[in-house]
């Protein structure tokens, strides 16, 4: 019989035997009060809490089991592991283990300016390029994951078509395995990989539509400052827009319409007849006070960009000349760290938006209700109701995401495994290397690195809550 098996034996012995002996000194039970006997057999150890340490005591006595499991699983290892960082060798076994003092510690110091980990020891090298790396990461990607997952979560709880589907969507990413993650990404940004197909073909395609076009590139830059100038004159007007920089504006539009000769993609003539139908549709929409006037205007300058945009679109983009990239490996590009930042963000976005939302839904609708009533703009209604009460939820998302970025591993060792060279190669994966690679492990060295970074996470994360917290008093 295993160790585990007999444990739950004598468990239940204890459970079932104590407890009836227990119940029954006590209390006297007659046959048609067994399923009352029962009840109180499987409530045994809440009553005998209680009677021990009292009514008061029995939520500490309820919390002891979980609290041992608790400290002997967390803190008893972060204890070993402060010692640890203070022995030397190579053995796993704690008391072969010679104690050294803070060597481990004096070989990480040991630069002449922390600045630059070239100066440094090997042991310096390796811990202040991850150090720094996973710094950058964190200041980079914190700010970034917040901003998406609150403004993700305020727009999933708006009342929108599909509500529940995209709540589901958004957070399907945080249930897949890391590995999956990785994967799936390696997938679509190797050489050969889905985005570099997608970018040949859409080169292919905007080459093509260049071809068809004679337009110079001095024209389209004047055509597109005068564009921009007849717009915002005609959409300038308080009540309705101008009449007048309407026409200006279709004029233009007119023109660019008919010299980017867009119908002849498919094949067909007529785009000077169609561009001045457009124009005076335009203007007509503008002179019948049409609710929808503004946005016919905004319509027709986005269109106006993409017909400049095809026109003499190698010149501009030079889409002839697009190579498959190595997304991931190809250094002094910056690259392979924007691309871990953003399946960082993809992939945990999900799990700090179901935060954030629960935070929003917790906001009393009576007071959009009267915002609603003092003609209060969305935006104002944002930043004087939403964000306040939504802060200390935003904190818990802080802290949580800057734990989590400090302590990025999976997605690095998967994607780029630190490359190319050391541009992503952040501080777990030097504690792990330390630890686990190489013919001789360095515990104490890898254990001194987590102690380390384990005081900055802790900087961090009492600096942040000192900052709302003050935010909060004022």
């Amino acid at each position: 019989m295993s160790v585990a098996a007999l444990a739950s034996l004598l468990i239940g012995v204890l459970w079932i035997g104590g407890g009836t002996v227990w119940l029954l000194t006590r209390r006297r039970y007659r046959l048609a009060q067994v399923p009352n006997f029962l009840m109180d057999l499987v409530g045994f150890p809440v009553e005998l809490a209680q009677s021990l340490f009292g009514r008061t005591g029995v939520p500490y006595a309820l919390l002891l089991p979980n609290m041992l499991i608790f400290g002997f699983f967390t803190f008893l290892p972060m204890i070993l592991n402060f010692y640890v960082s203070f022995t030397g060798g190579s053995s796993i076994q704690l008391f072969d283990r010679p104690w050294v003092g803070a060597a481990n510690y004096a070989a990480i110091f040991d630069c002449e300016t922390y600045f630059s980990p070239k100066t440094c020891s090997n042991e310096g090298y390796d811990f202040w390029t991850g150090m720094f790396n996973t710094l950058w990461f964190v200041v980079v990607q914190v700010p970034i994951l917040c901003v998406v997952a609150l403004a993700t979560a305020l727009v999933v709880n708006k009342n929108i078509v599909g509500r529940g589907f995209w709540r589901a969507m958004f957070f399907y990413p945080v249930m897949l395995s890391p590995v999956v993650i990785a994967n799936i990404w390696n997938w679509v940004l190797h050489r050969k990989g889905a985005l570099n197909a997608a970018l040949g073909s859409s080169a292919d395609a905007m080459s093509a539509m260049a071809g068809m076009t004679g337009f110079d590139l001095v024209a389209s830059v004047v055509f597109a400052i005068l564009l921009m100038a007849a717009s915002e004159r005609a959409m300038r007007a308080s009540d309705k827009p101008s009449v007048a920089w309407t026409a200006v504006f279709g004029l233009l539009f007119w023109a660019v319409f008919a010299w980017a000769n867009p119908l002849a993609i498919l094949g067909l003539p007529g785009s000077t007849w169609a561009g001045l139908a457009l124009a005076g549709l335009l203007v007509w929409f503008v002179s019948t006070a049409h609710p929808k006037a503004r946005w016919a205007i905004v319509a027709a300058s986005v269109l106006s960009i993409l017909l400049l945009l095809t026109v003499q679109f190698d010149a501009v983009f030079d889409f002839g000349r697009v190579r498959p990239v190595n997304w991931l490996v190809t250094p002094n590009t910056g690259w392979p760290f924007f691309w871990l930042v953003f399946v960082f963000c993809w992939s945990h976005m999900g799990f700090y938006m179901l935060i954030l939302l629960a935070g929003l839904q917790a906001i009393p609708k009576d007071l959009y209700e009267a915002a609603k009533m003092d003609a209060t703009s969305p935006a104002r209604a944002f930043f004087r109701i939403t964000l306040p009460l939504v802060t200390p939820t935003l904190t818990v998302v802080l802290v949580l995401s800057l734990i989590r970025s400090f302590q990025i591993f999976d997605e690095v060792w998967l994607l780029t495994g630190g490359g190319p060279g050391r541009e992503t190669f952040m501080i777990v994966q030097n504690i792990y290397e330390t630890a686990f690679t190489g013919d001789r492990p360095e515990y104490g060295e890898a254990a001194a690195g987590s102690v380390l970074m384990a005081v900055v996470i802790a900087v961090f994360t009492f600096f942040q809550l000192f900052i709302t917290r003050r935010q909060s008093e004022f």
